[in-house]
């Protein structure tokens, strides 16, 4: 019994350290010519007019804070064309590796969607039929 318990231990170790990327099913979504956007489309949830869905942003090159990757939680309001950012974390390396560099755990203010910006491409997968 102490084997199989040893066993699952060092099972959970092992996939806990393999890290944040290893732990989603990313899937590309549009390009700029500053940053790669992934969303999870496994993680989508739907509330009415909201949609909730985790994206990860990989920097072409670090930003000022020394930023080369981040992951939020992304949720779109489809009726009025808005969305706000929250449960943040950025970090170092690209594709969330590296040190964590920030945390933001609450949700931002709601604002419009840029048409020439990287959100309306996750907006338009979410809520565009």
């Amino acid at each position: 019994m102490r084997a199989v318990v040893r066993w699952s231990l060092c099972c959970a170790g092992l996939i806990s350290s393999l890290g944040p990327a290893a732990a989603w099913a990313w899937t590309r979504i549009g390009e700029t010519p500053e940053v790669t956007l992934y969303v999870n489309r496994n993680s989508i949830e739907r509330e009415d007019n909201i949609r909730r869905v985790w994206e990860m942003q990989d920097l072409k090159t670090p930003d000022a804070e020394g930023v080369r990757s981040r992951r939020y939680l992304n949720e779109y309001d489809c009726t009025y064309k808005m969305h706000r950012l929250g449960q943040m974390t950025s970090f170092a390396g690209p594709k969330m590796t590296g040190a964590k560099v920030a945390e933001v755990k609450e949700m931002g203010y709601w604002r419009k969607i840029p048409p020439n910006g990287v959100f309306v491409l996750t907006y338009i997968a979410m809520c565009v039929q």
